[in-house]
């Protein structure tokens, strides 16, 4: 996946390049996850002098998350994987639009070509490419002119002309003629049929697990998302609601407390409960975390249970799923990531689950890519009761700004920090102020449990907390409507996952966990 930020015009053009350097080394779109922002002086200015030790504007700067070896194989990688994308993690390229636009200029070239070629500079860098001698200077360059030509960005093309040859590329009827000429003969992959198939053959012949049209009154009620860690529950909701809220990462016990995710349509109000992942707690805020599925469970409807198709089905689900089933609870189990496996696969897990009785529905899934997600959302509906909405239309979450903001800046911690601080980390909102001209302010402390972390958050001249912030602040300002400026610092709290009085104030409350 290629996420391209404040590149108003120029995102297809910007797109279009980077496409033509992962087509290059023939590397899958869909295998790498990578992000471009385009910034002004000032910013790049700053961002160069923290990460480089140069107070200078400079034109591109690529910052590789992993050390890539061409050619580029996806299951070398898998400890890097971005759950939301589930892309390889390539690392975040920054243009400087006003030097792009000075050079351009001085070049007498196209500010599309410009920009072109800093982002196939910026990417080659994230694939292991450098200009640190000669040899290497001469490789990079023979592989710049080579892309270049391929997405044929000519040196004599005007913004105008150029912006015609993307626009062609990226046509609807362009995007049929490479699919169909990548399916070839492969019947299998071009039908419909083996979609409706697979979908089938979980349902079943019992006619009470078909869905059925739910039209007329509302359908309303609350949904347990359950399943063991990285079972893809957040991804589902966040999917599910089209907002970004509960929090999204790769590693494990992520999502710490209950988050209402509300889904709303004409005929339904589809209440998501998402909880944390069923695992051994070993300490205060483990416990916190299972007090809060144990909460969860006796203030639901439905329980819809996750499993990883990339995972067996094994004796630990079977138990969960039986002893859910045997609560009287209407349970739906939903198998995720089949997007990420062979289909035999699939069918295997399927047969495993057909040995359980008991279930309302089984729905084989991709949460990341919205597949099967439509005839889920059906079952659900006709297992839920016939009641009047129990919050207005317009809300996604029972959960206050604050909380959100801190769990995406959270989020973005987790995903950027190495391994050794994952669960240590937790967010406190110190202000949160609206101003007059419509711009957020927000002041947040990220919490460690020890000082060496301080460093590891901090990042060399502060460059790993820059990228938090940048990161956060994106996904911030999509969920809040408006500009955000937000301020990060790191403070150290020793043990602050074992003392009660410290989660209270994080927001791990009691009444999440005691119904009160």
């Amino acid at each position: 996946m290629i996420e391209i930020y404040r590149a108003d015009k120029y995102e297809m053009t910007v797109r279009r390049a980077l496409e033509g350097v992962l087509s290059h080394f023939s590397i899958d779109i869909n295998d790498v996850d990578l992000e471009m922002d385009f910034l002004d002086s000032s910013e790049m200015k700053d961002l160069n002098r923290e990460s480089r030790g140069i107070d200078l504007v400079t034109d591109v700067l690529s910052f590789p998350s992993l050390e890539i070896t061409l050619p580029f194989n996806y299951e070398d990688y898998l400890n890097d994987i971005n759950p939301e994308s589930e892309g390889v993690i390539l690392g975040e390229i920054y243009i400087c639009f006003e030097k792009a636009v000075q050079q351009a200029k001085e070049y007498n070239h196209s500010i599309s070509r410009e920009i072109s070629f800093l982002a196939i500079h910026g990417a080659l860098h994230l694939l292991g490419f450098d200009h640190q001698n000669d040899t290497d200077r001469d490789k990079m360059e023979r592989e710049q002119e080579i892309i270049m030509d391929s997405i044929g960005c000519s040196r004599n093309m005007s913004d105008d002309e150029y912006q015609k040859t993307v626009e062609q590329y990226f046509s609807e009827e362009y995007k049929k003629e490479i699919l169909h000429s990548s399916l070839g003969n492969n019947d299998q992959l071009k039908s419909e049929e083996y979609k409706k198939e697979i979908l089938h053959s979980s349902l079943g012949n019992n006619d009470q697990l078909k869905s059925e049209e739910v039209k007329g009154e509302i359908r309303c009620g609350f949904v347990a998302v359950l399943g063991r860690p990285n079972a893809g529950k957040s991804t589902l909701i966040n999917y599910l609601v089209g907002q970004k809220v509960a929090i999204v990462s790769w590693k494990p016990q992520t999502t710490r407390n209950k988050i209402l995710g509300i889904r709303n349509d004409n005929d339904s109000q589809i209440i998501f409960v998402d909880t944390p992942g069923l695992h051994k707690p070993e300490n205060e805020l483990g416990k916190f975390m299972m007090r809060s599925v144990t909460a969860a469970l006796n203030e639901v409807d439905i329980v819809l249970y996750l499993t990883n198709a990339e995972k067996d089905f094994n004796y630990y689900d079977q138990e969960n799923v039986k002893r859910y089933i045997e609560t009287g609870k209407k349970v739906v189990l939903v198998v995720n990531k089949i997007d990420r496996v062979d289909p035999p696969k699939v069918a295997a897990i399927l047969s495993e689950i057909s040995k359980i009785q008991g279930l309302s529905a089984v729905v084989p899934i991709s949460a990341i890519k919205g597949k099967n997600v439509e005839p889920l959302i059906t079952e659900i509906k006709v297992l839920l009761p016939i009641t009047d909405r129990i919050f207005p239309e317009d809300i996604y979450t029972d959960r206050s700004m604050n909380f959100v903001i801190s769990e995406i800046i959270r989020e973005k911690a987790l995903r950027l920090l190495d391994e050794e601080i994952p669960y240590g980390i937790a967010v406190s909102i110190n202000k949160y102020e609206e101003r007059e001209d419509g711009v957020i302010n927000v002041d947040a402390d990220i919490i460690v449990q020890k000082e060496s972390h301080k460093g590891i958050v901090l990042g060399k001249g502060g460059s790993m907390i820059k990228k938090i912030s940048t990161y956060a602040r994106q996904d911030i300002e999509l969920v809040a409507g408006s500009k955000v400026f937000l301020t990060l610092w790191v403070r150290v709290q020793k043990d602050w996952r074992e003392r009660e009085n410290i989660l209270d104030k994080l927001g791990y409350n009691k009444t999440d966990y005691r119904g009160e």
